[in-house]
């Protein structure tokens, strides 16, 4: 029997007997073999078919440059591959894609998938900050990890434990954002390290354990038990924002010392409340059930009992049989009076509930310090080793008040009789464990994502999961030669890429189809696959000349108009991912995924049609080919920036017929977007008009507002959108919709404000006209007015603002007022034939005015958004 078989009684042996035999439990078998095409081509020979032929040199250095850096070769490097015909132009191609710094930038990207990677908390109470101050230096670091070939088993160890293996401000403290970037889950506890849990076990060793929560998992061998001694791991680790690089900055200090004053004054406090009521404890357990442990909607008073204080009462008294809680035994750091001096993610539950959202306030002044202050030493959320590790207990059915048997931290009982760990919370060890060349899974997981990012699917197609529900290899030596070898180079991923990319099946034609094998899981061709979001936009960019090549740093929104960078340092918002990102199928940042769906929906195709970012690079690339000497020569550039190669002659014909023929502006329907302006200023009651106008300067895409954040420090929380706004923090920042008229005449409008929120002491709005002055106005709270107009007289050029401002304080202003204006109906001889036109502000509301794109923009839209550029092969 194999020594990693465990005998965990006679009900669960039979079980887990059976289920050990699975292969992905098995040791390495030990394989000889002189490359990858060994093992190809002995299945293919097996199944009576026959590799494809080598593809054309342009399409091997675009598949390799997709590959590697995520970005499309440059129409020099790609001539200057075809043209060398050495016989070690291909290496050399591969060795200077891999020294590249755009490498660590794409392989990051697939990593960051698996590490549920976000900017953002998701969901959180407004008390605290929504951005994580640790996102960046995570990103950043992984991907100066990638590009620098750290060992795949020290990149693990320091995503686990580097809190107790790199010196104080070391930036590979950075590295444990792994841990620690998941959801908050509301502050709850057991969710935090279930997530923790399922990152790391299907991360590192494809097994899903999280299922093993509430019951012994339903085919694996994975009883209650492993899961409980995990979990008593990261219960026995508390979060810790530390410095990860070298640097003072006197503000942060100042506030870092404001906060721990203010932490240590409210712990004394309570430890002393809950040492006075000693007896209203002792007794409140006799009645538990009135005491929900932990729950995110309970309010606390100071003079409340508080229910998770009253559970470790329990837990201390269970603990100790027949012992007394005197005053000199409450003092002590493992009694249940303790509040453990931690950061307020940790020991929030200890207090009542204004003392939280205080304590999270202050916390929240260091976090906003360190995100808008560029020049402060970066930081890191660690996990660091508790003083005292619980021993965690069995929750039967994952009910936390129904507590079952202890059982020890400890590793998987799948690999064998485990010893607990003893240093510290256990999970050094458990890295250790994790990263151990006995360990049959850790390599094996890591080399077959690396073969699912080069042929699109796995050698096991389900990345993630390698127990008994997931796929078998379909190269199973391959499988096990690439395991090893990957340990043996010293757990080098670029190795891995050199055996792979270096093969004779890689380099394949995907042209060849055989019904034999229709989806091609043994590979007699290589895969096409379309480009992620992240690489399309990027190559768009590329191909437009736009695209800023900065590695690191914060991050900007997609669509903001100064973000020319790679895709990568997109914000990700976890509780607000962009809908086009959604739409391209981007991963989800709540949850560890190890492979993308790849969908094909009519959203896509619309947005490569009318997203104003495709229309901008479709733009900026005629414009950087305005200068070529003919057409013809044009449409050559065009076909090298895009497709880097030249066009055929029935190309050069079409695209000729094409822009020549300058096709007539197809006017659908009356173009209005020009006829409104977005702006602020004062509103003025003794003229009746706003004292001055200045527009709004950025467009999110979907709202003007004063910058890319909002709010932010130049104009507060003033913001249009298609169907309202915010007005700014002060009457001096009233928002402005504006409409001009576009010719003299009577014009009706209909009008209706409307302020929603039950709070604050709501909203001011008013008409005003540029001639007459205030038509209408208006003071909501929790309500509506019906502001509409008729038979308005105007002359061309007159304007008509629509303006909100605050009442007497900013809070909830948020308000809603999308009029439409239309030539009047209730003119004098209209007779009810006017024109139908319409301005609607909610319809007409955008960036700028449309411009209808010429022949040659036209051309290169459709050229960005063909199958040749949005494809790898």
């Amino acid at each position: 029997m194999p020594r990693f078989i465990v005998h965990l009684g006679a009900l669960l042996a039979p079980l887990i007997a059976a289920s050990a035999e699975h292969w992905a439990f098995q040791p390495l078998k030990p394989v000889k073999a002189a490359g990858v095409d060994e093992f190809i081509h002995l299945k293919l020979r097996e199944q009576g078919l026959s590799p494809s032929p080598r593809t054309d040199t342009r399409t091997l250095i675009r598949r390799a440059s997709i590959d590697l850096t995520g970005l499309p070769p440059s129409p020099e490097e790609t001539e200057a591959f075809v043209r060398d015909a050495s016989p070690d132009a291909y290496p050399r191609l591969i060795e200077r894609l891999l020294a590249s710094p755009h490498y660590g930038e794409q392989w990051a990207r697939h990593w960051l998938d698996v590490a549920r990677y976000s900017d953002t908390k998701g969901y959180v109470y407004a008390r605290e900050e929504k951005k994580w101050v640790h996102a960046t230096p995570y990103r950043d670091w992984v991907v100066r990890s990638l590009n620098a070939d750290m060992p795949y088993d020290r990149f693990l160890l320091l995503q686990l434990a580097a809190d107790q293996v790199v010196p104080p401000r070391s930036p590979d403290l950075a590295a444990m954002g792994f841990l620690t970037l998941g959801r908050r889950f509301l502050g709850v506890s057991h969710d935090i390290i279930d997530d923790r849990i399922d990152v790391v076990m299907r991360g590192t060793q494809a097994m899903t354990v999280a299922c093993a929560r509430c019951h012994d998992h339903k085919f694996d061998p994975i009883p209650t038990r492993d899961y409980y001694s995990l979990y008593g791991i990261f219960q026995s680790s508390a979060e810790a924002l530390v410095p990860c690089a070298a640097g003072e900055d006197p503000k942060l200090a100042e506030l870092v010392k404001k906060n721990r004053g203010l932490m240590t004054k409210r712990r004394e406090e309570q430890m002393a409340r809950t040492r006075a009521r000693a007896a209203d404890y002792q007794k409140a357990l006799s009645e538990l059930d009135k005491y929900p442990e932990q729950g995110f909607d309970q309010i606390i008073d100071e003079k409340d009992l508080n229910p998770f204080i009253v559970h470790r009462w329990k837990a201390w008294m269970d603990a100790h049989p027949g012992a007394e809680l005197n005053e000199e035994t409450l003092k002590q750091a493992d009694s249940p009076a303790y509040v453990p001096d931690e950061h307020i993610a940790n020991n929030e539950m200890y207090f009542p509930t204004g003392i939280i959202t205080e304590l999270w306030k202050a916390q929240a002044e260091v976090d906003r310090h360190l995100l808008k202050t560029s020049n402060t030493p970066a930081h890191a959320t660690v996990l660091l080793d508790r003083p005292l590790p619980s021993s965690p207990r069995v929750l039967l059915r994952g009910n936390p008040l129904t507590k079952g048997d202890a059982v020890p931290r400890q590793f998987l009982s799948l690999f064998g009789n485990q010893r607990p760990f003893t240093k510290g919370s256990g999970r050094l060890e458990l890295a250790q464990a994790i990263i151990d060349p006995h360990n049959p899974l850790t390599a094996r997981v890591m080399v077959n994502r690396i073969w699912q990012h080069h042929f699109g699917r796995g050698l096991v197609s389900t990345p993630s999961d390698f127990g008994k529900q997931g796929g078998t290899p379909t190269h199973p030596e391959l499988l096990d030669w690439l395991a090893q070898r990957f340990m043996d180079s010293g757990w080098s991923l670029k190795t891995m890429h050199r055996l792979i990319m270096l093969s004779e099946t890689y380099q394949q034609s995907s042209l060849k189809s055989d019904s034999r094998d229709p989806d091609n899981r043994l590979l007699s061709r290589m895969n096409p696959h379309r480009l992620s979001f992240e690489e399309a936009r990027d190559a768009w960019l590329t191909a437009a000349g736009q695209l800023d090549l900065k590695v690191g740093g914060p991050p900007e929104a997609l669509f903001s108009a100064s973000n020319k960078r790679r895709t990568l340092y997109t914000l990700v918002d976890r509780e607000n991912v962009p809908a086009v990102m959604r739409t391209f199928d981007f991963a989800n940042p709540d949850l560890s995924i190890p492979q993308r769906s790849e969908t094909s929906v009519p959203q896509q195709a619309l947005f490569g049609m009318n997203h104003p970012f495709v229309v901008q690079q479709t733009r900026a690339l005629v414009k950087a080919t305005t200068s070529a000497p003919s057409d013809t020569a044009r449409i050559n550039r065009l076909y090298a920036q895009l497709f880097q190669r030249h066009p055929t002659q029935a190309e050069v014909e079409a695209a000729l017929r094409f822009v020549q023929e300058e096709p007539a502006t197809i006017a659908v329907e009356p173009d209005h977007s020009k006829s409104w302006q977005y702006g602020y200023g004062e509103w003025n009651e003794d003229t009746g008009r706003v004292k001055s106008f200045t527009p709004l300067p950025h467009f999110t895409g979907s709202a003007w507002q004063g910058a890319d954040a909002w709010p932010n420090p130049q104009l507060g929380w003033a913001q249009l959108t298609a169907a309202g706004g915010h007005p700014g923090n002060d009457r001096r920042h009233a928002v402005v919709r504006r409409w001009i008229a576009p010719a003299s005449g009577t014009y009706d409008i209909q009008s209706m404000l409307i302020h929603e929120p039950d709070v604050g002491d709501g909203i001011r709005g008013f008409m005003s006209h540029s001639r007459l002055g205030k038509l209408r106005d208006a003071h909501l709270k929790n309500s509506k007015a019906d502001l509409s107009l008729t038979a308005i007289e105007f002359q061309t050029g007159d304007t008509l603002d629509f303006i909100v401002d605050i009442a007497d304080g900013l809070n909830s202003d948020q308000f809603l007022w999308s009029p439409k204006i239309a030539p009047s109906t209730h003119a004098t001889g209209s007779g009810g034939d006017s024109s139908q036109e319409t301005w609607d502000a909610e319809k007409d509301f955008s960036a700028q005015p449309k411009q209808p794109l010429n022949a040659w923009e036209q051309l290169v839209q459709v050229l960005m958004l063909s199958n040749e550029f949005m494809f790898v092969d």
